[in-house]
């Protein structure tokens, strides 16, 4: 892997890393919120936990192209969808926290 490549790798790592340690922290914290904020940290947890998993599948999925492997299984719709499930949760679930603070 050239330089170039191991620091788009490396990227996807350190986004992963963030991103997991940011929710696995929300999660320990959430029990010192009152209710009310209580969601939107699980919310948040979500939201980074999403982004961790989508970071590890873009680093396997360009690591694989980057060393010649079959990449074809990264486009299969299950793993596709899979890859973004915890993502799209804790956007919807923003999403309903905004709209229900602009009733």
């Amino acid at each position: 892997m050239d330089l170039t490549s191991a620091l788009a790798w490396t990227s996807d790592a350190a986004t992963a890393a963030a991103g997991g340690g940011n929710a696995a922290w929300l999660l320990a914290a959430r029990h010192r919120e009152r209710a009310g904020r209580r969601t939107a940290v699980i919310a948040l947890a979500a939201l980074n936990g999403g982004v961790a998993a989508q970071a590890c599948f873009s680093g396997a999925l360009y690591a694989t192209h980057v060393a010649g492997g079959d990449d074809a299984a990264f486009f299969a719709p299950p793993a596709w969808l899979a890859s973004r499930a915890l993502l799209l949760a804790g956007t919807l679930a923003i999403s309903a926290l905004i709209l229900r603070r602009r009733r």
